[in-house]
Order: structure tokens, then sequence, then C-alpha cells
């Protein structure tokens, strides 16, 4: 049963590769490159034909490629009868259990808000060290208007969830967080960083 189709796993997971490739400039990725890079990205083996590169917007050091990709899913019923996608063909004849895939997925968006979460406190250190106390808000976009540019020089309001990060400061002390994979607040999966 094969069908074009577009897996957000795989979405997400061709964004975040994509996103760290450290090859040639974006400004010089062409469709073709993408292509071969979508196929190969670690975890997968996809013969290129399976890769149609539909639009690959760049700007500055990075591009967005939206890209179809066709491969097989294996779909199995649940305890109450329902259909769901349990593998996704990753390779020639190399099935991938979707929810290691997501598992994965997941790992690599903590990365990113771990890094994310370090750069907003550096921001936060020299801000300190500057005025003699840390920004004062539950707001985290108050945060941000507080430290761009002069302190961080990247606007960052989401984390790799799409959910708001989250902020609290006093003059004395910080806490800053993502909601983590579960995208609720204060739970086993959140990713902190707290002054020291």
């Amino acid at each position: 049963m094969k069908k074009t189709l577009f897996l957000i796993l795989i979405a997400v997971t061709v964004s975040f590769w994509l996103g760290r490739y450290t090859g040639e400039a974006a400004d010089d990725l062409s469709a073709g490159d993408a292509r071969k890079l979508i196929a190969k990205m670690p975890g997968f083996d996809l013969p290129t034909d399976n890769v149609r590169v539909r639009n690959v917007s760049k700007t500055g050091g990075s591009a967005i490629v939206e890209a179809q990709i066709e491969t097989a899913f294996r779909f199995v019923r649940d305890d109450n009868g329902k259909w769901q996608i349990s593998e996704v063909r990753t390779g020639d004849n190399r099935w991938e259990d979707i929810k290691n895939l997501a598992r994965s997925i997941d790992g690599n968006k903590i990365e990113i808000a771990n890094e994310e979460l370090e750069m907003m406190a550096n921001a936060l250190e020299d801000f300190r060290k500057v005025r003699g106390f840390y920004v004062e808000s539950k707001d985290h976009a108050t945060l941000i208007d507080n430290l761009n540019p002069r302190y961080l020089c990247r606007i960052i309001r989401y984390d790799p969830w799409h959910k708001p990060y989250l902020y609290e400061g006093t003059q004395n002390s910080y806490t800053i967080r993502s909601s983590g994979p579960d995208g609720k607040e204060n739970t086993a999966d959140d990713i902190v960083k707290k002054s020291a």
C-alpha cells in the first residue's frame, strides 16, 4: 500500500536535519541537493526517486524545503478496532516503528530546546552583569523584548513543539521553561533552566 503522504514526523525530521546541514551555504542548496539529503537523512535510506521537492525557500543561512516523500506505511488495529500507523518504510524493506521514530524526533527537539534555553540564560546573565538584576516579569515576551538585540541576537519565543517558552523572573532569580513533548506545564518532561 504505497501512498504519497505528508507525515508530520518525517517532516519534522527533515526540517531538523536540513537545519543541521553544514555543507554548502543555503543559497547554494538546489532542489536536487535537497532531494538527496532528504532521501539519505539519518534513519532513512530511500531511493531519491521517492522524494519530490516542491519548493526550496532560501533566506540567509537557512532553507525550508517542501517535499513529498513516497513510502509505505504499515497499519494495525488497536484494542478498539481503530486503524493506526504502526510502521513506516525508511528504506528498502526496512521498517521503522512509528513510536521509536517519534521518540527520536522528540530527542532532537529536546536538544534544540536545551540549546535555546542556554542561549537565553547566557543573555540573562549578560543582562545582569550590565544592569545589576534579572528581567522582572512573568511573561516570556517581556523577557525577549528586554534581551533582544543587545544581549540575544535571535528572537526566541516558541519551543520546538510550537508552544511558547515560559519565563518567571525577579531581580535575583529566574526560571525559563519549555513544556516539553507533552506540551503541559509542570510535568516530568519539562525542560527547565534556572539561575544559579
